[in-house]
Order: C-alpha cells, then sequence, then structure tokens
C-alpha cells in the first residue's frame, strides 16, 4: 500500500470486490482484477450478485440519477427493484458529464444504451464459453443468462470475472422500442425514501476528520476588494480557529477563473462547526473598496429605453418587414419588460475541499464537475486532471450550480490551513452573489394582413448579455433566430442592443427562453386580438399546415409536432367553453430544448386579486424513459415560472442587490399553486430536452388568461406589480 497515492487507495477501495466493471468510452476494456480498476465505472457486477448503476450526470434534482440507470439496466437486462444505484464521480473519460441546457438524457440516451448492451454481450459471451454453446442459443432474464433447451441459467454474478476478461464489443446490438421492458415505466426516484425520511445526504450533511467550517463576509458589491477589516469580536466566538484575507490580488492577479468574471474576494471566519463560523461572521466589520462605476438596475431600465431606440444589430432580416407593416390591416407596437431573476435553490451554494496534500479531493453538489476541476486547478495552479471530484447530490440547482465559483475559495482556505475545509454560503449570499437570468426589454412591431395571416414580425430586444458577460468576447445576443415565430413570417426582422452592466448574469432555467417565449407568446395574442381571431385560431393558422418548415438553412423545424401540443393543451383545456365571469383563458407555445410545449392557463381576477385555477401543459420531448420522473419535471417547470412571472424579480441599488431571502424574493407558497395537468404526446423519437421546456408558456399563458378575464394587457414582470397574489 506504501506504493499507492492517497488517490489510487480511494479509488481501489471503492472498487474492491467486484468483478465486471464497465464504464464509457467503450475503447477502454473492463479487467477482471477483484480489487478494482482504474476507470470510474457505470456498471459494477459483483461475483455476490450485488449490481450497481451508476449515474454519471449531476443530479440536481431532475431524475437523472433514476433515468440514466434506467436506459443502462433496460439494455442490461437486470431486476429494477434489485440493483443499487450511485452518483458518479468525475472522470476524465466519461464525456458529456454535466447538467445542462436539458441536454443529460437527451445526449446520452443511445451512449447509455450501449454501456448496457456491451455487458450483456459480454456476459452471453463468457456463458457461451462456459457452456461451450453458440451464444445465439442463449438469452438473458433479471440478470441471469439463460439457456432455455436444457433449462441451465448462470447469474450475472457468476459470469462477472469470465465477463471482464473480454473485449468490450464496439458496436453492441440494441434491443428495439417494443422490447422494452423498463423504458417507459414510471419509476419512483432512486433517492425519495431517503428524501421523505430526511436520510438523504446532502453536500452540506459532508463531514471529514480534522474539517473546518467557513463563512466568507462578502463584499456588497458584486467585485469589491476588502480594504481593511476589524477581527477582535469574531476571534471571541467559541470554537473560531482564525480569520483569513481573501483578496484578488494575492493570487498572482489571477481574476479570470474560468466562465467566471468574479473576483477572489472576502474575508473567511474559520472554526470548527458552521454556526460558530457563521457567528464570526456576523461579528467581523469589514472596509470595502468602492468600484470605479455601480450599476443600477433603474438607471439599466431607463438605458434599455433608450438602447431601443437606437441602431441595434441586426441578428437576421428577411423579406421587408416596414413596408409589411405598413400595409398591414391590424398591427402591434408593444414593447415588454422582464426582470433579473435569482435562482435560490434550497441547498445554499457549499462546497468542500481538501488541499492538505498533493492529492486534492473535492466534494461539491456541482452540475457540471469538469469546470469545478478546472477552476480549482486554475486557483491552487495545478492540473485539473489531478483532481478528485465527489459529485453530490444537489438541493435544487436550476443553473446556478453550473459555474464553480463556489468552490474557490475552499481550495484556497484548505491550502493555507493544510486542513479540509467546508466552504457554506448563508441564503443572502447566494441571492445577492449569485448569476442572475439577464433583465431585458423587446419591443415587438408586427402585422396581419388582410386573410388574418401573420405578415411582418419586428423583435428587438435590449439585454445586459450573458455570453458577453460571462466571457467578455462572446457574441453579444440574448436573441436566437430560431425563436417562435422564425419560419413562420415572411417578413422578419431581429435586432439586439447589447447594454453593458456590471451585474453579474449567466444560467438560468431556460435563460433566453424564459424572457423570450414570454414576449413572443403575449404578442402573438395580442395580434389575434386585434385581427379579430380567436388566438387558438390564430396560433393554428399562423404554424399553418405543412409538416416541415425551413427555420434557418441549418434548421428544419417540425411544424406537426407544435400543432399536436396546441390542439392536445386546448382539447385538455376545453378550449372555446364557457367560463363566468372574471375568469379567462390563455395560451401560449413554444419550442425549446428541442421539446414542443403548448400549455393553456385558465385564471380569476377579482379586485385585482390574481388567481391561478389551472394550467393545462401537452409536451412533445420524444421518447419518455421515466414518465413518472418527466412529470414532475413539467410540474417543476411550471410552478417555477409560475414563481417567476407572479414574483421573481431582483433589483440593485447602487452597485448592491437588494434582495437577500425568501421574505424578499419569495417563491410560490402551496395555496398559489394551480393544479396542473400534464399530457406526453407518444413518440418514438429519442428523447429530448425536459427539464427547461415547460417553464417559458406559462408566463405568456397567465397574461394571456388575464387579457381574457379582464381585457387588461399585461406587458411588465412580475404580475404583483399590478395585482395580488
Amino acid at each position: 500500500m506504501d506504493d499507492l497515492s492517497r488517490r489510487e487507495f480511494v479509488k481501489l477501495s471503492a472498487l474492491g470486490g467486484f468483478g465486471l466493471v464497465l464504464g464509457i468510452p467503450v475503447e477502454v476494456q473492463a479487467q477482471a482484477d477483484r480489487n478494482g480498476i482504474e476507470l470510474q465505472p457505470l456498471i459494477r457486477i459483483g461475483v455476490d450478485d450485488q449490481i450497481t448503476l451508476f449515474a454519471q450526470n449531476p443530479e440536481m434534482g431532475q431524475g437523472v440519477k433514476t433515468a440514466l440507470p434506467m436506459i443502462i439496466a433496460e439494455e442490461l437486462d437486470v431486476d429494477w427493484p434489485a440493483i443499487n444505484v450511485e452518483q458518479s464521480s468525475w472522470d476524465t473519460r466519461l464525456e458529456n458529464q454535466f447538467s445542462g441546457g436539458s441536454l443529460s438524457v437527451r445526449l446520452n440516451f443511445t451512449a447509455m444504451r450501449q454501456v448496457g448492451a456491451s455487458a450483456r454481450e459480454m456476459l452471453l459471451q463468457a456463458a457461451a464459453n462456459r457452456w461451450q454453446l453458440p451464444v445465439s442459443g442463449l438469452t438473458t432474464d433479471n440478470g441471469f443468462v439463460l439457456h432455455q433447451e436444457s433449462s441451465r441459467r448462470l447469474s450475472y454474478g457468476e459470469l462477472a470475472e469470465a465477463a471482464a476478461a473480454l473485449p468490450v464489443p464496439e458496436d453492441p446490438t440494441l434491443k428495439s422500442a417494443a422490447d422494452f421492458k423498463l423504458i417507459g415505466q414510471s419509476v419512483k426516484d432512486v433517492d425519495l425514501d431517503k428524501m421523505v425520511t430526511g436520510a438523504q445526504d446532502y453536500s452540506l450533511d459532508l463531514k471529514l476528520p480534522d474539517m473546518l467550517y467557513a463563512v466568507v463576509t462578502r463584499s456588497p458589491y458584486s467585485d469589491g476588494q476588502p480594504a481593511s477589516y476589524e477581527d477582535a469580536d469574531a476571534l471571541q466566538v467559541k470554537d473560531v480557529v482564525g480569520i483569513e484575507e481573501l483578496r484578488n490580488d494575492l493570487y498572482g492577479g489571477r481574476i479570470a477563473l474560468p466562465n467566471s468574471p468574479n473576483f477572489v474576494s472576502g474575508v473567511a471566519v474559520l472554526a470548527r462547526n458552521t454556526w460558530a463560523a457563521m457567528d464570526g461572521a456576523r461579528r467581523l466589520t469589514v472596509e470595502w473598496e468602492q468600484p470605479d462605476s455601480l450599476p443600477d438596475s433603474s438607471r439599466l431600465m431607463i438605458e434599455f429605453e433608450k438602447a431601443l431606440d437606437s441602431e441595434g444589430e441586426t441578428i437576421r432580416d428577411d423579406g421587408d418587414t416596414e413596408m409589411a407593416v405598413a400595409n398591414a390591416s391590424a398591427r402591434i407596437n408593444s414593447t415588454y419588460r422582464v426582470p433579473f431573476l435569482a435562482h435560490v435553490p434550497m441547498e445554499p451554494m457549499n462546497c468542500t475541499v481538501d488541499a492538505s496534500t498533493d492529492d486534492i479531493i473535492a466534494w461539491a453538489p456541482t452540475q457540471n464537475p469538469e469546470l469545478l476541476a478546472e477552476t480549482i486547478g486554475t486557483a491552487l495552479e495545478v492540473e485539473p486532471e489531478s483532481i478528485t471530484v465527489h459529485v453530490l447530490r444537489s438541493g435544487g440547482a436550476f443553473g446556478r450550480r453550473f459555474y464553480a465559483d463556489f468552490s474557490v475559495d475552499a481550495a484556497i482556505l484548505s491550502r493555507r490551513t493544510k486542513r479540509p475545509v467546508k466552504v457554506v454560503w448563508t441564503r443572502e449570499d447566494d441571492v445577492r452573489h449569485g448569476y442572475f437570468r439577464p433583465a431585458s426589454l423587446q419591443r415587438i412591431n408586427a402585422a396581419v394582413d388582410d386573410a388574418g395571416q401573420l405578415s411582418a414580425w419586428h423583435h428587438k430586444v435590449t439585454s445586459h448579455s450573458r455570453s458577453f458577460y460571462l466571457e467578455r468576447d462572446g457574441s453579444p445576443t440574448e436573441l436566437d433566430n430560431y425563436e417562435f415565430p422564425a419560419g413562420f413570417v415572411p417578413n422578419l426582422l431581429y435586432e439586439y442592443v447589447h447594454t453593458p452592466a456590471r451585474i453579474p448574469i449567466g444560467q438560468w432555467r431556460g435563460v433566453e427562453h424564459s424572457s423570450n417565449v414570454f414576449v413572443t407568446g403575449c404578442a402573438i395574442d395580442e395580434l389575434a386580438h386585434e385581427s379579430g381571431t380567436d388566438p387558438l385560431e390564430f396560433l393554428l393558422r399562423l404554424v399553418g399546415n405543412e409538416q416541415y418548415v425551413q427555420v434557418r438553412e441549418d434548421f428544419r423545424f417540425d411544424a406537426s409536432r407544435l400543432v399536436g401540443v396546441i390542439e392536445r393543451a386546448a382539447k385538455e383545456a376545453g378550449w372555446g367553453t364557457s367560463l363566468p365571469d372574471g375568469h379567462g383563458r390563455g395560451i401560449a407555445a413554444s419550442y425549446n430544448q428541442g421539446s414542443w410545449v403548448a400549455e393553456v392557463a385558465e385564471v380569476t381576477v377579482q379586485d385585482r386579486v390574481l388567481k391561478i385555477n389551472r394550467i393545462v401543459t401537452a409536451i412533445d420531448c420524444g421518447l419518455v424513459v421515466n414518465p413518472q420522473g418527466a412529470d414532475n419535471q413539467v410540474q417543476g417547470g411550471i410552478i417555477e415560472g409560475i414563481s417567476a412571472a407572479l414574483m421573481g424579480e431582483i433589483t440593485v441599488t447602487d452597485g448592491i442587490v437588494d434582495q437577500g431571502n425568501f421574505h424578499d424574493y419569495p417563491i410560490c407558497r402551496m395555496h398559489q399553486i394551480p393544479t396542473i395537468d400534464v399530457h406526453f404526446i407518444a413518440s418514438d423519437d429519442s428523447p429530448r430536452g425536459l427539464g427547461e421546456a415547460s417553464l417559458p408558456p406559462a408566463a405568456p399563458a397567465i397574461c394571456n388568461a388575464i387579457f381574457a378575464a379582464t381585457g387588461q394587457r399585461v406587458r411588465e414582470l412580475p404580475l404583483t406589480r399590478q395585482f395580488s397574489v
């Protein structure tokens, strides 16, 4: 053991006692070393018949820790209730090992099938070799290889070591969808029992020998540095063991952490427990260097208004929009406002790092373990590949944990103290020092011709660009040129004006779609009413009867699938049936994250009190791996969309975020959540993105329903600016 590094010991200990270990890429050969192999596995088959499947992508509530192993289990042909499921740590040999963009299942569906099928073929071959029979005469069932003719059978555990010595098939035969026994069946989350009983471990629960806990007092400004501090009171707190200053200029000026312009900044209180660290942090007195310029969201909105009247960058220009508007029989010229939004996952940011030796280990609730390793490597000046990252289940994320800035303080403090350090963010830090969904101001100048068809669409957006903020040289645009209704209107003009600001922005659930679909969905409804057409009829007329629409030269859109969800949602919602006074229905549809989705909202408005009664959703997301998990995702997206529409708003005054906790950045309470009906369109297509797809149409469907109930147009979010909820 003296010849093993600590990292190797951890890996080998974790793998001890297993026979067949398989993972991606399949070019890496499985080995039969019972002490383990240097490959982070996705399948472990022990000689004791214990089968463990690994979820390679981080779990943050979207269900991939269940769905990805289900896909492997389907092809492996094992008994789902009998297997173990674990979360995979970061491994450089795994591809697409991140959760974001609703891509986990979408990117890995075929790869997970190949892993399971490869292992199954190896087990079949091992049995064929033992019995001296052709593989073609053997089958598998629930973890056994069977020879029906002789009634013989061998468990996978009995075959594991022999199978591990065989080459991994390069092109395994995959099942026909008609033969699926597990995929398409509802399976509860593998961690559900632990979550319900409070036994589920999250990153905040991690305890290590000799570990210190740290809370960092951070600048009220997003990029401020400590000028001076007084720590006498903090050091008097029982169990506080030290104070450490974190300044960017103490680390060679390395401010450009990967995918993060945030500075290393603050004063850390180190203690033997979280509560002492928090108490010590409250007792610190810190003077902060004030940045040269201080962003202000109110002033930024004024800048947005000026920007909409200035010349923009042309993203797309089809036909003659100005002429079409001039000759229209009905038109709108409407401006919409959407605010900054925070993530507020239930588990605040935290990370534990042991950099006490050269074998650096991190434990983190991360969406992006590769970026986390790269970020820690940059801060400590080591190669990312030398860092072990254990991915722990996240208590929510919604895009915030895609970045890795929250890992840096723990890495630096652990290196300094030569002890493992867990850094815990307070809720207020989590809200005020996040990466916000960009705010924007958007103007739609659109028209309908004499035939009742949408003839012109001029969409102009100004915002603080996410890509420009994060990458500095990124494209300064937040408007995709495949946004609906691109491809459905002959005269189309998209313009974008970048308005710089020093407000941190980044990933969010649906990011641009959450803003742009609100605008397009409401504007389409406005056009329908201006032209005297029922909104459902207008929407279907806009999409048309052609199956495919060439949205871009490289992107052909299946319009028939959009029609399918619109018609299904309208039917299930009882579109066209009468409602009492003060009630209204609204519809909105979109295509995002590869899925087609339509939503109908039913609301009541009385004495300026808004109640959302029901949301009916139809969604075409291809093959649904786990219907129960998928239903949870769709409902979760809608609830978050409702929260954002009703109450979501981050404001910044003189460089400081005004909100800090759920009392001033509320999310939906149970009494505000409507009945939600979810309808999946049956499809043989491979799985599409699902985690974000249902969120964007929620706000426009609600606002269109408000108009139907009251005749009042809503062009500004959140709705609490105009209604009580």
